[in-house]
């Protein structure tokens, strides 16, 4: 059976989904890596209209808060905790640099 390939889409869900840094398995995984998505996109917002920098515990905090609040809500539910497969800190290093990405107004 030949392998699939790797879309664009495969890719950001991968590299917006907390399951793979913090072993937080939510579901529907499409749901988590659009609000994480959307996070994104409201920081790179602040960041262009006021200048403001976030470390990579102001970026922790957010994104726990966003896991947290998709499950209070009921948007998503949790599924079997998976071990991380990258450190968390590389994770906030990438979804950081996603936010200056966006923030500068280029492509993803």
């Amino acid at each position: 059976m030949p392998r699939r390939k790797f879309t664009t889409a495969d890719v950001r869900l991968m590299l917006s989904s907390p399951v793979y840094a913090y072993g937080i398995n939510l579901l529907p995984a499409e749901r988590v890596a659009e609000e994480v998505m959307q996070l994104s996109v409201q920081l790179a917002q602040a960041v262009r209209e006021t200048g403001v920098s976030f470390t990579l515990d102001d970026l922790d905090q957010r994104f726990q808060a966003l896991m947290q609040q998709l499950v209070d809500s009921g948007v998503c539910h949790r599924g079997e905790s998976q071990p991380p497969i990258i450190a968390m800190e590389q994770w906030l290093h990438a979804q950081w640099a996603t936010i200056q990405k966006l923030a500068k107004g280029e492509e993803l």
